[in-house]
């Protein structure tokens, strides 16, 4: 049966489930030796003796296909060595139970059980001739390292592969950090593990804001309701009291004075102190550009409120006042303090949380939905995640923190989990904590889903650092952690990134900018690159004060989710029809009834089309979708991305790999031609607001075709369509 033209898959027979336990083991027996004897060619012959031996050591485990109650040998893996090196001395999968990722996940688990105990590296012996084995091993990242002669009657090669372990060791701790990729830039960031909420001083403008009847009374009531949330620390200088004082016609009832008598006030500084500092900020902000108001009492107010909050070290300084504003780029490099306005200030508070996509993995048996924090608990303690660390990611019940727990559920129980604790403040990091069975056969996809999500989370309300917990065993979270711009932080087992989450235009540039240095202290240019630095590259200030130059397509991949239109870039437009685009991007507007693909749990996806737009469709490019008003969609763009890799195949030959990561599964309706153009692509980014097809007619983006082909997008096109598509958010 299908719905909306996709074929579905049947309703998997098997829960697959990794058994360690020798008695367990042993009941499987007769059919392990079966099964080794059926691939004698490949594994060689060993007494029964010796398996026996093996389970007794644990030293052999076997994947167990689990139905209605009773379970069946899937496969098994058998392996050796001395500490800290280990060695696979066999794999072997049932025929019955191949391509569906039993081997992977022997090894996966393997693997996690070796790095959790300290192992630095694991090798394998295989057979040259052996060409499934040696791609399996090599798509498992065993390197070849060595190539030796075989026995003599076989006259064969044997490849000797291994594969360094995620292990902590004394190399890699005295080894400064490798980095591969465009994802892989190392920003400067550094975790923050104790830290209080940010100080900021408040001036006239925005406390009359609050008690008076004015047209930014809401924005301030925000602003003041952060503040009882303990997301920023308010305060008012000395100054601001005496300037109430000195202006009120009858302080016993100014509602304005009382109010601010009753908010936090800076310490009174020695007037040698304010005073110098005081007359240098009057200078720059006033004398020297001629500002009508220079020398005025009101000026030299102002002044003084700006110098008291450079001495304590204020995070910075919200003000309407343009003249301060204006001069914000001088201050900050003369006294360190930021100058916010009121409106952009609250562009930093957390905005409602996006909902999280949840329903059935479709094909499987998994279904990814809220855990409760006692599901999460038990299938972390199960996992042997110790309790210090999980009560770190799931608070009591009486903790004030919010903790959004995202599981994933087969046949009942929790398979994979994911842990998200928002910022304490504007500028805090957001932390988590994901968590995959190593030996489930999904346990890659239950990852880059699980990650995607918080990352998404995280982001929603604007640039974050993110802090990622890495666990010893997890080496296929981490993997995919630092696919998508995750670095490990020095001396710490903390992994970490910035995320925008939002593109950036020439129109938004300055904007994101400083919303990125208030909130995780990565500072961009606040001006938009001139076209030079898309060959020269971008100078950023890293966190830790580390100036930085970084190519514009890997800050793109570091900040992730984002695109960035630089100057010169241009873009494209993909059509896609409305089942499709429900699927491959998760645009769709109600619940999928019927489960959603792998493509919609992973990072990387692929979207098929004719061959014959292969010149449009290049690696780094900008792709954005437009929904196909004639297959029932809205006629609009409704997403982005980044093109990773395109390839042109025959429609017979598409791997296994692209086709897990698209949506179609009868390339035939998609083109007449016998090939078929596979484009990868990441970084998707749904669009809060669609662009309508009227709306890219009038920008003239809609081509001759009017979007029923693939449409090439200038630069200038792009950067509006994407200001379209962000304008509400």
């Amino acid at each position: 049966m299908s719905h909306d033209g996709i074929a579905q898959k049947p309703t998997p027979r098997f829960i697959y489930r990794t058994e360690t336990d020798p008695a367990a083991v042993l009941q499987h027996l007769t059919a392990i030796r079966a099964l080794a004897d059926s691939a004698k060619e490949a594994l060689g012959f060993l007494p029964e003796a010796a398996y026996r031996d093996a389970i007794a050591q644990k030293r052999l485990w076997a994947m167990l296909a689990r139905e209605n109650g009773t379970s069946q040998l899937a496969g098994f893996i058998l392996f050796s060595g001395v500490f800290p090196n280990a060695r696979i001395q066999a794999v072997a999968v049932s025929p019955e139970h191949r391509r569906s990722g039993v081997a992977s996940a022997l090894v996966g688990g393997l693997v996690s059980h070796l790095e959790s105990r300290g192992y630095i590296a694991i090798t394998a012996a295989v057979a040259s001739d052996l060409a499934d084995a040696q791609a399996f091993y090599e798509s498992r990242s065993f390197v070849i390292r060595h190539v030796r002669d075989g026995g003599q009657a076989r006259q064969r090669k044997i490849v000797l592969r291994s594969r360094e372990l995620d292990t902590a060791n004394f190399f890699t701790l005295l080894a400064p950090p490798v980095v591969s990729g465009l994802g892989a830039v190392n920003l400067g960031l550094r975790p923050r593990s104790a830290f209080e909420a940010p100080l900021y001083i408040i001036d006239l403008n925005v406390l009359f804001d609050l008690v008076k009847e004015r047209a930014r009374s809401a924005i301030a009531n925000r602003l003041f309701g952060a503040g009882l949330a303990h997301m920023v620390r308010l305060a008012v200088a000395p100054e601001f009291i005496v300037e109430l004082e000195r202006t009120s016609a009858d302080p016993s009832n100014d509602t304005p004075l009382k109010l601010a008598r009753q908010l936090p006030k800076l310490p009174a500084f020695p007037k040698e102190d304010v005073e110098p500092l005081a007359a240098a900020i009057h200078k720059t902000v006033f004398v020297d550009t001629n500002h009508a108001q220079a020398g005025t009492r009101q000026a030299l107010s102002d002044a003084r409120h700006l110098a008291e909050a450079a001495l304590i070290r204020a995070s910075g300084y919200i003000t309407s006042d343009k003249a301060l504003l204006n001069a914000r780029d001088d201050l900050l490099t003369l006294i360190g303090v930021d100058i916010a306005g009121l409106d952009e200030f609250v562009e930093l508070l957390p905005a409602d949380e996006p909902n999280r996509e949840h329903g059935p993995l479709k094909g499987t048996k998994c279904e990814t939905k809220t855990a409760t924090a006692a599901e999460a608990k038990a299938y972390l303690a199960a996992q042997n995640v110790g309790d210090a660390l999980v009560a770190g990611y799931i608070p009591s019940a009486a903790a004030l923190q919010r903790a959004s727990v995202h599981g994933i559920f087969e046949d009942g129980g929790i398979v994979a989990v994911g842990i998200y604790r928002a910022p304490a403040s504007v500028d805090a990091p957001a932390r988590m904590l994901v968590h995959v069975r190593p030996d489930h056969v999904s346990c890659e996809t239950f990852a880059e889903h699980l990650l995607d999500e918080a990352i998404r989370e995280s982001c929603h309300s604007g640039p974050i650092t993110i802090e990622l917990r890495a666990i010893p065993g997890q080496s296929t979270v981490t993997r995919a952690a630092k696919l998508r711009g995750f670095l490990p932080a020095a001396n710490s087992d903390i992994l970490i990134k910035v995320a925008l989450g939002r593109p950036l235009t020439p129109t938004t540039w300055t904007a994101i900018a400083r919303q990125t240095r208030r909130r995780t202290g990565l500072a961009l240019p606040e001006a938009v690159p001139a076209a030079a630095a898309v060959q020269s590259g971008l100078s950023v200030r890293g966190p830790d004060g580390s100036n930085i130059t970084v190519q514009l397509a890997a800050l793109e991949a570091a900040l992730a989710p984002t695109l960035i239109a630089w100057p010169g870039r241009d873009g494209v437009i993909a059509p896609i029809a409305r089942a499709f685009a429900d699927d491959l991007l998760g645009t769709a507007e109600q619940l999928f009834m019927f489960g959603r693909p792998n493509a919609a749990f992973v990072g990387l996806r692929t979207y098929f089309n004719s061959p014959r737009t292969a010149p449009l469709m290049r690696p780094g490019v900008p792709i954005l979708f437009y929904e196909s008003k004639r297959s029932g969609g809205r006629g609009a763009i409704v997403a982005g991305g980044r093109i990773v890799d395109t390839t042109i195949v025959p429609k017979g030959r598409v791997s296994d790999e692209l086709l897990q990561r698209a949506v179609v599964e009868d390339l035939e309706l998609l083109t007449t031609s016998s090939d078929v153009l596979a484009t990868s692509f990441e970084s998707l980014i749904r669009f809060p607001k669609p662009v309508t097809l009227d709306t890219l007619r009038q920008l003239r983006a809609a081509g001759s075709s009017n979007l029923q082909t693939t449409t090439p997008l200038p630069n200038a096109l792009l950067a509006a369509i994407l200001d379209s598509g962000w304008s509400s958010a």
